[in-house]
């Protein structure tokens, strides 16, 4: 099915594998370096995390970016894949919609999107100098954190409508400081709490929004990390 979705639109180059032996091989290759694989959990020689596992310790794939698909709605399997650099995650079976989303947000990254805006341009743009800038930077990332850790405990609850309302906020400061990975994740939240927010939470929309929060971490500590701004833990 995934693979009518993706032959049936674009021009893609498209490889497969019967196994992860045979998908690590062909990720190793450099005769045909890949922009993006999706990844089954479910597979007949070794677990697609068992996998993923090995191609992070292999140098000529350790950065492929991969679309995680499966029917699994464990919260422990979404904490494993994002802590192996997984952002992207689709629950089977697959969507169109869904899966054109996947991939034209690789694209934008791919073109060169830039994940944070240069802190200079930023800090001018904003009328502040570069010490104040990152200061605000760093009282930000410590709200969005607070509020990240608070927030898993309720996105299945009533307060749905209020966790979006603050995902827009805070979707709207990052920007502000051109945080814009932060900004397109805050937003891609956003955007699946104001899916029937008066309804029950299907459970693979649940696990996809875990999954979502996790890797807003994973992006907070990131551009921690490249302005060189402490978290208040380790001060």
């Amino acid at each position: 099915m995934l693979l009518n979705i993706v032959k049936a639109e674009g021009d893609h180059r498209i490889l497969t594998a019967v196994d992860g032996d045979d998908a690590l091989k062909l990720m190793a290759d450099p005769r045909h370096p890949f922009d993006v694989v999706f990844l089954d959990l479910m597979l007949p020689s070794i677990s697609g995390l068992d996998l993923l596992e090995r191609v992070r310790a292999t140098p000529a794939c350790r950065y492929v970016r991969v679309i995680i698909c499966t029917t699994s709605t464990d919260s422990a399997t979404v904490v494993r894949a994002a802590r192996l650099g997984v952002r992207h995650y689709m629950v089977k079976p697959a969507d169109r919609i869904r899966v054109f989303e996947q991939l034209n947000i690789i694209k934008a990254e791919l073109a060169g999107l830039q994940k944070i805006e240069k802190p200079e341009e930023a800090a001018g743009r904003l009328g502040i100098d570069l010490p104040t800038y990152k200061a605000r930077v760093g009282d930000t990332l410590d709200t969005m954190e607070r509020w990240l850790t608070n927030a898993k405990a309720g996105a299945q609850s009533p307060d749905r409508e209020q966790l979006a309302a603050d995902t827009s906020r805070l979707k709207a400061d990052a920007l502000s400081l051109g945080l814009r990975e932060v900004g397109r994740r805050f937003s891609t939240l956003e955007t699946r709490l104001n899916l029937d927010p008066k309804g029950d939470v299907p459970e693979s929309r649940a696990i996809e929004i875990a999954f979502i929060m996790s890797h807003l971490h994973g992006e907070l500590n990131r551009v921690r990390s490249v302005l060189k701004i402490i978290a208040p833990e380790a001060a």
